[in-house]
């Protein structure tokens, strides 16, 4: 698949995360400014819930993006299955969900009506794991029209008619659909045809693989859950989900390297990745900036309930940046591997190779994430902590361990690849990035008026967001070579359409 265009993907997939920041951001207004702390604490476990139980998903969506990557057709087979896998997990989340309303006392009329959104993400995924295998930007317009429609829905659901967390549901499930109509008709070429028995054989063969792979995930989903059964708090789940929100601009910088892993699985060349973790960085850096100086005004613009959390939100920020870094360099590590090639390959040679390496990291780190959490829930100090107090601690384990895998995953792709990591380059993005933070950060603290009506508050916020991304973009094409190529191949890539 050498047709893939990593810089085109790649923008187009960064242009819409940030559209979808937006638009997210508006919806989340809307959820967290009508429900109050417990129902938007209960939205965020039905999060978390959903999760459990799509944890099997990557039997098939793992090996469908790699297989089409490399010229197989088998759209097919792996719709049928991931539908299999999709009526165990529902079935699942019945039980999960009567356990939770019995524990908690919660709604279980609100987490039955979630359970629709369980086959939404099954197909999701794997209608998107389709594409990813040769056009990842389909994957982002999928995105766009969930992202663009979900706005309208809740506006109907939440503020129109004020069903409250049902009607931010049926908003979610809605755009859901949308979004899963367009990907069925992006990828209709890829899901026609048979359904192959063998690969479905390989599939269940190599289960034991993605299962492994999955159980990390399943440990690390296990820290809301944790938490809300301790300490029998909703509100704590709602600034923890709250101060989430504000780290997604972060988390989507990754998107600039989405038509990566397929690109490697059919070219691995250094090069390739060295260019692309340095385009990552030169968005990302930024964004971590505007991200930790807009923290305080973004909580205020969800709920101002929330704004006491924002040092929560800024914790939750740095861990989803040296996450997307470790992220990015896990990608390479399993990009490179050819093991699957060989159909025949036996266990042995599958448990030293990078597919197996990778998960075995996570699974060592989700473990020390949730131990660690647990031993600290459990500590007497906790008794007289407030629900602000517990998240922060919270935070903070989940930042330093993250951090901490996040420098060995980097040293071990640089000494098995030999990566080199620009380093004069992500020093001049952070300096510039340092320099107009501080500008912007006198700006909001000096002349912001924190008004509770949000169309007097945003209209404050705009000019100043705009004003910090022209100063950051200036300074770097002025001063950094490998900036100015960007953006002529961003020409580029608008010309050739």
């Amino acid at each position: 698949m050498n047709d893939i265009r990593v810089t085109y993907s790649g923008l187009i997939a960064f242009t819409v995360a940030i559209i979808g920041v937006i638009t997210g951001t508006i919806f989340v207004i809307i959820v967290t400014r009508k429900l109050n702390p417990e129902d938007f604490g209960l939205w965020t476990l039905i999060g978390s819930l959903v999760g459990y139980v799509t944890i099997v998903e990557p039997i098939v969506t793992y090996w469908t993006t790699r297989q089409i990557a490399r010229g197989e057709r088998i759209g097919k087979t792996a719709i049928s299955t991931s539908a299999m896998l999709s009526i165990a997990g529902f079935i699942t989340y019945f039980g999960i969900a009567i356990f939770v309303s019995y524990s908690l006392k919660a709604d279980l009329s609100v987490l039955l009506v979630a359970s629709f959104l369980v086959p939404i993400t099954f197909f999701t995924n794997i209608l998107e794991s389709i594409s990813l295998g040769y056009k990842p930007q389909n994957v982002s317009f999928g995105s766009l029209s969930f992202e663009i429609t979900k706005i309208p829905l809740g506006i109907i659901f939440v503020v129109i008619f004020p069903f409250g967390i049902i009607g931010a549901l049926i908003a979610t499930m809605g755009a859901g659909i949308i979004r899963l109509s367009f990907l069925i008709v992006m990828t209709k070429e890829h899901i026609s045809g048979i359904i192959n028995k063998q690969t479905i054989k390989f599939w269940i063969k190599m289960s034991w693989l993605t299962i492994y792979q999955s159980i990390y995930g399943l440990i690390y989903k296990l820290d809301v859950l944790i938490f809300s059964l301790l300490t029998e708090s909703l509100t704590g789940l709602a600034y923890w989900g709250a101060a989430a929100a504000i780290s997604n601009l972060v988390v989507h910088s990754r998107n600039i390297s989405q038509g990566l892993f397929p690109k490697l699985l059919s070219n691995a060349r250094n090069e390739i990745a060295e260019e692309n973790f340095k385009r990552t960085m030169y968005f990302a850096i930024p964004l971590l900036g505007a991200t930790i100086v807009f923290a305080k005004p973004i909580m205020h613009v969800l709920n101002p309930v929330y704004v006491e959390g924002y040092f929560i939100g800024i914790l939750i920020t740095l861990r989803s940046f040296s996450s997307m870094v470790m992220g990015f360099f896990l990608g390479i590590f399993e990009s490179f591997e050819t093991v699957d090639l060989d159909k025949q390959a036996h266990f042995r040679k599958y448990v030293r190779s990078n597919l197996f390496l990778t998960p075995t990291l996570m699974l060592i780190l989700s473990g020390t994430y949730i131990i660690g959490l647990t031993i600290f829930l459990f500590l007497p100090v906790t008794d007289h902590m407030n629900d602000i107090d517990l998240v922060t601690v919270w935070s903070y384990i989940l930042l330093f361990v993250t951090i901490g895998f996040t420098i060995i995953t980097i040293i071990l792709v640089k000494k098995k690849y030999a990566i080199s990591i620009p380093l004069k380059e992500i020093g001049k993005y952070s300096i510039v990035t340092l320099l107009t933070s501080l500008l912007i950060y006198y700006i909001v603290e000096t002349y912001l008026e924190y008004s509770k009506s949000v169309y007097e508050f945003i209209p404050q916020l705009i000019p100043i967001i705009i004003f910090g991304g022209l100063v950051y973009f200036g300074i770097t094409y002025v001063i950094d070579n490998s900036t100015k190529i960007l953006f002529k191949s961003i020409f580029k890539e608008i010309l050739k359409k």
